[in-house]
C-alpha cells in the first residue's frame, strides 16, 4: 500500500484548527488525499497524543484507517537507528514517539507520512529514507501544498501547478 499516507498528530491538529499556521496546508492535502482515494491511516499512538488536548470526536474519523500499534511494527521501529538523532535540544520521549510513528508507517508499508513537524520528525524520515533505511516519504506542512510532495524527484508539471492554484482558489472562496 505504498500510496497511502500515515497522518501525524501535527498534521490532525492543523486540519482541524483554523487557527494553525498550516491549516490551509493541511487541508489541501487531506482533499487532495480524499480526490485521489488515497488510504489515510493513524496509528494509537497518534490518538494518544492528539486526545492529550483535543478530543478525538473532532476529527473526521469516517476517512482514517485506524491502526493499532503491535508487536511486528514494534520489531520494525526497534531496527530504527533513533539514537543518532538524540541531543539535548530533542527529549528522548519525544524522539522514541516520532521514530515509533515513522516506523509504524513502514511496517505497515505506507508511502507517506505527513506531518507537520517538518524539521525534526520530517528530517528524520527523509535522512532514513536517504539512508536506505526506510521507504516512507515526508510531506511536510511547512513547505506548502505541492504535486512535488508525490513526485520521486520532486517536480511537479505546469497541470500540476495550474490544477494547484485552482484549488487554492477555490478554498479561499469557501
Amino acid at each position: 500500500m505504498r500510496n497511502g499516507v500515515f497522518l501525524d498528530t501535527s498534521f490532525l491538529i492543523s486540519l482541524v484548527n483554523p487557527a494553525e499556521a498550516n491549516h490551509q496546508t493541511a487541508t489541501l492535502f487531506y482533499r487532495h488525499f480524499l480526490k485521489e482515494r488515497m488510504p489515510m491511516a493513524i496509528s494509537a499512538i497518534v490518538v494518544a497524543e492528539f486526545c492529550v488536548k483535543q478530543r478525538l470526536d473532532t476529527l473526521p474519523m469516517e476517512q482514517f484507517v485506524p491502526l493499532p500499534f503491535t508487536h511486528e511494527d514494534a520489531v520494525v521501529v526497534a531496527g530504527l537507528d533513533f539514537k543518532a538523532y538524540q541531543s539535548p535540544a530533542v527529549p528522548r520521549p519525544v524522539l522514541k514517539d516520532d521514530f515509533k510513528i515513522i516506523g509504524h508507517a513502514e511496517s505497515r508499508s505506507f508511502g507517506y507520512l505527513a506531518t507537520g513537524d517538518g524539521s525534526t520528525m520530517g528530517r528524520y524520515c527523509e535522512d532514513l529514507r536517504l539512508r536506505g533505511e526506510l521507504h516512507v516519504r515526508a510531506i511536510k506542512l511547512g513547505d506548502g501544498f505541492s504535486f512535488a510532495a508525490f513526485s520521486p524527484d520532486g517536480q511537479s508539471d505546469l497541470g500540476s501547478i495550474l490544477e494547484e492554484e485552482a484549488v487554492e482558489y477555490d478554498t479561499e472562496r469557501s
